[in-house]
């Protein structure tokens, strides 16, 4: 009996220092595993802005085929993902617009394009209004309704320094995409936040990760 006493005083818990060392052990994991796993939680939001630009992309080709020029009308060539902003992280459309060339923007309404929807000239960017815009708006771009906080890419400044593209002859026409979205908590400015742009070739690009 005095030896089981005995053994059982000896068993006294963890001493110090083996506490201090799985203190030291959870802190050298937590300082590695948290920022990997919100870098992998940004990369993961990523992804939403390269369907979305797909999208787009998908409705520039489609519009091309049918009236022989890009535009920034997104509503009108049946880009409408205005409904949806309260799950999106990334804007998305034109920041910067471009004159159209008359000739080929006429040569497109003699084609069944409606002027009034998708003008010549159309050189300022304009948001949607309400969640119901008609199919006929000019809307060149889409803010996001989600962010970090109560940091929600909103002005159309997060979108990438990206023109429509040069709509001149059929042979060079060209046009960019951009998305811009605030995906992780580190963002300070416009000029860290995630931007990237697709073009006519479905060249996709990585303009800043934002994180």
């Amino acid at each position: 009996m005095k030896t089981f006493f005995r053994s059982l005083k000896r068993q006294d818990g963890f001493t110090l220092v083996e506490l201090m060392v799985v203190v030291a052990i959870i802190g050298l994991l937590s300082a590695v595993a948290i920022p990997n796993f919100r870098k992998y939680q940004a990369k993961a939001k990523m992804s939403e802005a390269k369907l979305q630009l797909s999208s787009v992309y998908t409705a520039e080709t489609a519009f091309f085929s049918d009236f022989n020029i890009y535009h920034n009308c997104l509503a009108y060539m049946g880009y409408n993902p205005h409904r949806e902003m309260l799950n999106r992280y990334y804007a998305v459309g034109f920041k910067i617009t471009a004159a159209i060339n008359a000739n080929a923007h006429a040569a497109a309404v003699n084609s069944g394009l409606l002027a009034t929807s998708c003008p010549a000239n159309n050189g300022t960017v304009q948001a949607p209004a309400a969640a119901n815009d008609p199919v006929g708006a000019t809307v060149t771009w889409y803010p996001a309704g989600k962010g970090v906080g109560n940091l929600i890419a909103t002005s159309v400044n997060h979108l990438p320094d990206t023109p429509l593209g040069t709509q001149a002859d059929q042979g060079t026409m060209t046009f960019t995409a951009g998305a811009g979205g605030i995906i992780d908590g580190d963002y300070t400015a416009n000029t860290n936040n995630s931007q990237l742009t697709i073009n006519e070739q479905k060249v996709m690009s990585v303009v800043r990760n934002g994180f």
